[in-house]
């Protein structure tokens, strides 16, 4: 690997930032439930 460890595939940046948005909505998610529970 030559690559610049700077310069991430494009779907690789994607799918982190995707896994982020779930990590982070099922969290939110999670959280809304036990309160209105």
């Amino acid at each position: 690997m030559t690559d610049n460890p700077n310069k991430m595939p494009k779907w690789l940046l994607y799918s982190l930032i995707g896994k982020g948005l779930l990590v982070t909505l099922i969290t939110a998610a999670i959280i809304a439930y036990a309160f209105l529970a």
